[in-house]
This record gives structure tokens, C-alpha cells and sequence, in this order.
């Protein structure tokens, strides 16, 4: 989520800003996450909700039962491997992405953060971008602080948010035009039962690399892993 503001942005300076989406931060926000998760079960996802044509890859993937896949923190690891990588292992970048032993995000002391505050029953636009398009959804949570001030998964999961209508909007630009279409939403096979999560409706290209070495972009020569929700919005880096 980069609209409201995010911990990671001081001063609230990137926002929405068009390309932005990991510049942010002296760690950047792309690099908070929970590396190597896996869903402890089968899939529980409708198909029709997968973001990938091949329902026989990626079966592991958080995604394909939202919610479930454990995680090391609700507000993320830099680098995604608090334990190194293999576990144990020297300190370095890590084989598919990320880097071991970062700090726990709810552990840094963040500079100038920008809050906002949730209105109970308010209705809040909320916004995200794509930079590198690896499929899957999306849903929203809060946590009331604690006392002791430290926030737990667990204490995200008690909350989760409902989405406003059934409609979503792609925005070309920092001010550009809104293109607005159906959401496709489920509450069926997520967790916590009966939360509700929207599917990314860019496709990525119909390629084993989602279209990363494709020499144009909008996969001309592949088209999209499903149909797009209007023209052109559709490939691996969407900006």
C-alpha cells in the first residue's frame, strides 16, 4: 500500500508519485516483506480468482489460500530474511531476492512518519502501485495499538477490512485519468473465514517470465495470463 502514507515514507514526500512505488525510505519499502512463505495446506482460492492460467503452478504461493501463509512480522523484515539465508548462513544478498538478517519493521524507531487515522465504519480510498507484476490480491487490515505497543499478526487478523461497492479504478499518472471497472472479489477460502480479498486485476504476460525479458510492453506477442480489465492494462511493470 503506498495511499495513505506508509511508515517507510518520511514525510510522506513519495505518496502516490508515478514509478515510486519502492523509492521510499532509507531501506527501501519494496525490501519489507516475509521471504520463502508457503500456505500450510492445499489451495482454498477459487479459480476463477487465480492470477495465473496454469492452476497446477504456484500451488504453494500465500495467494492461493490468502491469509494463511505464515509470517515472520504483520509489518515486515527487511531484506525478508530475519534468519539468513540458508538459515544460519553469512550475511548477503539472498538467492531469489532480499538479504538475511534485517531488523523487524515494528523494532525501527521510523523518521517523520506520517499517520492517519481510521474513522470506525469510515470509508477511506486507499491506494497501491505495481513495479514488478507477480499476480495474486490483496485485502486490508488494522490492529488497534496494544498496550505494551507492539503489534502481532494475530492482532491484525481480529480486524479485517470489507471493501466499499464493487468497483476499482487504475490511475495513469500522479494526476491523470481514472479508469474504473469490477472488482473481483471472494470471501470463499480465506482466512480469517469469510474475509474478503480482491484479486490484482493486471494480468501479467503469458510467459514463464510474466513478461520481465519482453522487448515491448502490454504483451503483444503473448497477451495476458486472463483478460484484462480494459485495454492496455496489462504485463509485468505497470508504472
Amino acid at each position: 500500500m503506498v495511499w495513505p502514507y506508509t511508515w517507510f515514507d518520511a514525510g510522506g514526500v513519495v505518496g502516490m508519485t508515478p514509478g515510486r512505488q519502492c523509492g521510499s525510505g532509507e531501506i527501501v519499502s519494496c525490501n519489507w516483506f516475509t521471504n520463502d512463505t508457503f500456505i500450510p495446506g492445499v489451495p482454498t482460492l477459487p479459480d476463477n480468482m487465480r492470477t495465473t492460467r496454469d492452476r497446477f503452478r504456484h500451488t504453494t504461493n500465500p495467494w492461493r489460500s490468502p491469509g494463511s501463509a505464515p509470517v515472520f512480522s504483520p509489518c515486515g523484515v527487511a531484506g525478508g530474511n530475519p534468519f539468513g539465508c540458508p538459515i544460519g548462513g553469512a550475511e548477503g544478498e539472498c538467492p531469489g531476492g532480499g538479504f538475511g538478517y534485517g531488523p523487524y519493521a515494528e523494532d525501527v524507531n521510523f523518521p517523520d512518519v506520517v499517520t492517519t487515522e481510521w474513522k470506525l465504519g469510515g470509508i477511506v480510498e486507499v491506494g497501491w502501485g505495481i513495479i514488478a507484476n507477480h499476480g495474486g490480491g490483496y485485502s486490508y487490515r488494522l490492529c488497534k495499538t496494544p498496550e505494551d505497543g507492539v503489534v502481532t499478526e494475530e492482532c491484525f487478523q481480529q480486524l479485517p477490512l470489507d471493501f466499499n461497492g464493487d468497483k476499482q479504478w487504475v490511475q495513469f499518472g500522479e494526476d491523470g485519468d481514472k479508469v474504473e471497472f469490477l472488482a473481483n472479489r471472494t470471501r470463499t477460502g480465506t482466512f480469517p473465514e469469510g474475509s474478503q480479498w480482491s484479486k490484482n486485476p493486471i494480468p501479467a504476460c503469458l510467459r514463464l517470465d510474466a513478461g520481465i525479458g519482453a522487448d515491448e510492453p502490454g504483451c503483444p506477442e503473448s497477451g495476458g495470463q486472463f483478460q484484462p480489465p480494459a485495454p492496455g492494462l496489462l504485463g509485468y511493470g505497470i508504472r
